[in-house]
């Protein structure tokens, strides 16, 4: 199994060279059995590589300590679904893993356009192979996951404790899939650069791929916060740190990407800055690989300093540097159809909209490369905190919030007063309302009092723009409400998919600012049998338990928790100490409510029974949860193809309610 793995790679390396060639050669010579031998190595790699990826599993699952990697990240004594996971528990295998899923994905696009997108295929190969081929570099001559040892060790080090975890037998792989799918847009996009076809027939492809990328990328995301909300026990979900910035990076290029789309799809508009923001969003999926794998950078979830980085920094420039090249080559032919009329306009707020994003995305790749640069030039490594990306981000979230909101209700090419008299009045009654409803329930700070306006704003537009869409088909084919309602959904799942989406954004931004602004945490020290209280909670320490278990030393402790001198529930915050990794760890215990988290963590502990106890009350966190849900359902919905209009004729004039919908 050591030698079939390592001669995959060994043979992906070799077919994605020659299918480069084949792919370049075909498509400047118009010769399509060379195209068709290029795209059946896309295929071709993907079994090598599918067979490599089985070795390594085998390998794992069957403790094959030879093996340097498996000794490295499996034991006798872990469970064999982390020993599958271990897969992706270090550098070598994840980087495999990386171009497992690129070739799984490239095999799709493969098939998908074997009969279309014809003049786009030979270069969307070549890229691809060469993506893959960069990776097969890697794991053959720098990172090899099949390298042996001269000695076989009795046994394994191990899953590091912290990756033990159900949230990274599924984190890791879904936000692959989410990097690896931002090299099909780049791919098809430079495809259409390359060959001249720069029609727009190809975009829907673009966006649909785009699209996925970007559900598995928030998808990912999520889990990744809901890891270190529940595991490492500090109270919080985000802390700004490099490589969680690293995969929301591209995620916020892909939205910006989403939205300015439309514009050229619709206007044939924008048509060089979609390009370049296909260009970016794979290029910042690709840094995010390499300041994870290099160790270049202080993370809980990054690895140990390697090798690798001076491949990705090469990688980078030459791709970027190709990208470019295309980009300003073909510049002339890429000009806009259509102007721009005014700035109050959709076309205009899409374009801010798109602004907003890329400013976020600078201030956050900033702060997260500052401590490389710093360490370069001065030798001291200046780290950024999250006070300052809360601070720059803060008011441009606002902004990107209220724009949310803005965007369906202006008019293409040019809005009126009417228009916004109209579309405006009553969410912004909403909005005022919500800010009403806030000062009541006790809300005094300013931020925190605009953002949840700002959230009622922007909820009551889309069930407006939900409410105007029914009854204006209505108009057009008379039936009950909800039966328009569910037909209007169905036949344009893109736009009203988009509102779906836009309602999670409002849950997640109230969520953020509720745990935010309204946390308290305490530390409390106690003996056993003494009560301690937070905000609405009475807690009383019952007592300490200590157990061993075969790879680890356990303590928890016995919290009861009361609510208005009622038992409400009982908590088991414990602390474990790992033996062979000789790593200790903590057990968060959280009682979550949608009012509010009560976050329980067992901080210390004497042998007398004396306890110290660091307790949060994070409120509205499960808003987040729920909104993230919300967003990943409404982009899985806009990616189902459209129903099919029935015949439905009008035998008078359109209103103006009818004729916006329609726009």
């Amino acid at each position: 199994m050591i030698e079939l793995g390592h001669y995959c790679l060994i043979a992906s390396l070799v077919v994605c060279t020659f299918g480069m060639v084949a792919a370049i050669v075909g498509g400047v010579q118009k010769n399509l059995p060379l195209v068709r031998s290029a795209e059946n190595c896309l295929i071709t790699n993907f079994v090598f590589l599918g067979v490599a990826s089985l070795c390594l599993w085998y390998l794992l699952l069957t403790d094959e300590f030879l093996v340097e990697y498996v000794a490295s990240y499996s034991a006798t004594d872990i469970p064999a679904r982390f020993k599958f996971t271990a897969f992706w528990g270090g550098q070598k295998g994840s980087l495999l893993l990386w171009a497992l899923v690129l070739s799984f994905f490239s095999f799709l696009v493969t098939v998908q356009n074997r009969h279309r997108n014809r003049d786009l295929m030979p270069y969307t190969a070549a890229v691809l192979l060469g993506t893959i081929g960069f990776f097969m570099l890697l794991l053959n001559f720098a990172t090899n996951p099949f390298e042996t040892l001269n000695f076989i060790p009795e046994d394994g080090q191990g899953l590091n404790p912290l990756l033990q975890n159900y949230y990274m037998i599924i984190h890791p792989p879904v936000l692959f899939l989410g990097y690896v799918g931002l090299a099909i847009p780049f791919a098809l996009a430079m495809g259409a650069l390359i060959s001249g076809r720069l029609d727009t027939s190809w975009l829907p492809t673009v966006r649909r791929w785009t699209l996925v990328a970007w559900i598995f990328l928030l998808f990912g995301l999520t889990l990744g916060g809901m890891w270190a909300y529940e595991e490492l026990g500090w109270g919080g979900y985000w802390a700004w740190d490099p490589v969680e910035n690293a995969s929301f990076m591209p995620w916020l290029i892909a939205t910006a990407f989403l939205h300015s789309v439309m514009i050229t799809e619709k206007k044939g508009m924008l048509k060089i800055w979609n390009f370049v923001l296909i260009l970016l969003a794979f290029e910042l999926s690709i840094f995010g690989t390499f300041i994870t794998r290099s160790g270049v950078v202080s993370s809980v979830h990054s690895f140990a300093l390697s090798s690798v980085g001076p491949f990705f920094v090469t990688y980078l420039a030459l791709s970027t540097a190709l990208g470019l090249f295309w980009i300003v080559y073909r510049s002339k032919e890429l000009h806009s159809e259509k102007r721009m009329n005014s700035f109050l306009s959709r076309e205009a707020s899409f374009l801010l909209n798109n602004l907003l994003f890329l400013a976020i995305c600078f201030a956050i790749f900033w702060g997260t490369v500052f401590p490389i640069l710093s360490e370069w030039v001065t030798g001291e490594k200046i780290t950024v905190s999250m006070p300052f990306f809360n601070a720059v981000n803060l008011p441009l979230g606002l902004a990107l919030l209220i724009l949310t909101g803005v965007c369906p209700l202006i008019a293409w090419r040019k809005s009126s007063a009417k228009n916004f008299k109209r579309n405006f009045l009553t969410p912004l009654g909403a909005g005022f309302l919500s800010g009403v409803v806030a000062v009541a329930l006790g809300v005094r700070d300013l931020i925190p009092l605009v953002f949840f306006s700002a959230c009622g704003f922007v909820a009551m537009t889309m069930i407006y723009e939900f409410y105007k869409g029914a009854r204006a088909r209505q108009t057009i084919r008379p039936s009950g409400f909800l039966v328009a309602l569910m037909d209007l959904t169905l036949m344009n799942k893109r736009r009203y998919g988009g509102f779906i989406i836009h309602l999670g954004v409002v849950l997640v931004f109230a969520g953020i600012i509720g745990s935010s602004f309204f946390k308290s945490e305490q530390l409390f020290t106690v003996a056993e049998g003494e009560e301690f209280s937070i905000g609405d909670y009475t807690l009383k320490y019952e007592q300490l338990t200590f157990r061993k278990d075969p790879e680890k030393e356990v303590v928890f402790a016995h919290i009861a928790v009361f609510k208005g001198g009622k038992k409400i529930d009982d908590l088991y915050p414990q602390k474990d100490f790992h033996y062979k990794s000789e790593q200790p760890m903590t057990e968060v215990k959280i009682r979550s409510t949608l009012k509010e988290d009560l976050y329980l963590v067992l901080s210390g502990y004497e042998e007398g029974g004396e306890a110290t106890f660091h307790v949060f009350i994070n409120p509205l966190v499960r808003l987040i949860w729920y909104g993230i849900g919300i967003m990943v359902l409404g982009g899985m919905f806009v990616l189902i193809p459209n129903k099919k209009s029935g015949v439905a004729v009008a035998l008078k004039k359109p209103s103006q309610e009818v004729r916006d919908v329609a726009a």
